[in-house]
């Protein structure tokens, strides 16, 4: 089982971001589109924990989740030349680990269900992403900073 750091996440995505900018995958070469789809759902949890608790936290937390939604997709479209992710022949998905994972809505939910105040937040987080929980992984329920 990988694990990732989330100051590897951030750099993954920052670097996500410069190649969308950019239209250049040089930066991605090294990461497949799971790692930076789990990149993107440590960011999710982490904004989470920031905006609860605040008085306009569903319209940002729901806004931020509709700015990531396309993003893995956008991605391997984009960069990944043997991603193509639908078989025009049996219309069935061609990766189906990829098709497998969470929709940034539905992690986002699953954020709200395990909720800001539970001690084991990030570990549940991680497990959740099929991620191993390590000593560098971000602990309680506080933000994680890179």
């Amino acid at each position: 089982m990988a694990t990732m750091t989330f100051a590897e996440a951030e750099s993954i995505l920052d670097k996500a971001g410069r190649a969308l900018q950019e239209n250049s995958c040089t930066d991605l070469k090294p990461y497949s589109l799971l790692q930076i789809d789990s990149a993107l759902k440590l960011r999710i949890a982490n904004e989470y924990l920031f905006l609860s608790g605040k008085a306009d936290f569903e319209t940002q937390f729901t806004e931020g989740l509709r700015l990531y939604s396309g993003i893995p997709m956008q991605i391997g479209l984009q960069f990944f030349d043997d991603f193509n992710p639908i078989d025009c022949e049996t219309m069935e998905f061609k990766h189906p680990e990829f098709a497998s994972r969470e929709t940034a809505e539905s992690f986002g939910n699953f954020c709200k269900s395990v909720g800001s105040g539970d001690p084991l937040f990030w570990q549940k987080i991680y497990t959740r992403i099929g991620l191993e929980f390590t000593s560098t992984s971000p602990k309680g329920n506080t933000q994680a900073h890179s």
